[in-house]
């Protein structure tokens, strides 16, 4: 099974308060996106989605398209820089708003953060791959707003994250990691399982997921917009049996934080089995799967 490198960019402190840190540091121009093998499969399903539920996928309002079209721009000076081979391939059609042109060209997805009223709010996207959250219900919102079911947001991080964004220099590109379990595999995933049942010892490795969404924030020097770019990677649970050190570290995160963070994390009706089936993993005294 493969392994995926970005496990070593996972942070899983296990102390606190403050259980939730910004965690951003930067990243060099050249790696500001991230082409893979998985390219081809999740553009094709990006423009499923853009063809199928683009209502869902896409929310654009009056004012953000000259912002759009900086993204595109940069969407395609980056190519052309780094990835020339992907420069000549076509978007696969057009929208009617330059965000969703950009959209198609990236696994990443697309949301502009534009300054108004004196805050910054979600004034457009392209998000075909929502981790438990719906386009339609944050579109507008400020980033207080859009982040008001994270526990403990408001106290330990609104602040710190509005004078990043009022900070934010277009030379410069954050970047920084979460964390979620997932129990199905879908990359289009807005809504969180309902009365799920609790897992099995024996079924954790192959009916979870690890998921991941890199973030990078960078400025727009033309509009002055912040792009919040996300790109979605996950791996099954099993891939851990190859990485005791991350199981390991889960293991201590998730039976250190507050039953709300787990329960965002996705895993509060599975953390008394979870926990030990990763200690498990990582101490190679798992029993054998029946």
């Amino acid at each position: 099974m493969s392994v995926p490198a970005w496990l070593d960019e996972l942070v899983l402190r296990a102390e606190g308060p403050p259980w939730l840190a910004m965690g951003l540091g930067r990243v060099p121009e050249a790696a500001w996106l991230l082409p893979d093998d998985h390219r081809e499969a999740e553009l094709a399903e990006r423009r499923r989605l853009l063809r199928d539920r683009h209502a869902e996928v896409v929310g654009t309002l009056p004012g953000t398209e000259a912002a759009g079209e900086e993204v595109l721009e940069l969407v395609r000076a980056w190519e052309a820089t780094h990835r020339p081979d992907l420069a000549a391939e076509p978007s696969g059609g057009t929208g009617a708003h330059p965000l969703e042109e950009a959209g198609r060209r990236t696994q990443e997805d697309l949301v502009l953060m534009v300054r108004r009223e004196g805050r910054y709010h979600l004034d457009a996207a392209v998000l075909c791959f929502p981790s438990h959250w719906r386009l339609a219900d944050k579109l507008g919102g400020s980033a207080l707003a859009i982040h008001g079911p994270v526990p403990r947001y408001r106290d330990d991080l609104a602040e710190r994250v509005d004078r990043y964004l009022e900070r934010l220099r277009p030379d410069v590109i954050g970047a920084r990691r979460n964390w979620s379990v997932h129990d199905r595999p879908d990359l289009f995933a807005p809504d969180p399982p309902t009365d799920p049942r609790p897992a099995e010892p024996h079924e954790v490795g192959s009916r979870f997921w690890l998921r991941s969404e890199r973030q990078t924030l960078r400025r727009l020097p033309r509009t002055g917009a912040v792009l919040f770019t996300i790109r979605v990677q996950q791996a099954p649970f099993d891939a851990l049996r190859h990485r005791p050190d991350v199981a390991l570290a889960l293991a201590d995160r998730v039976a250190a934080q507050p039953e709300a963070l787990t329960e965002m994390n996705g895993l509060a009706p599975h953390r008394a089995v979870v926990v030990p089936w990763l200690r498990e993993i990582a101490e190679g005294t798992e029993p054998a799967r029946p």
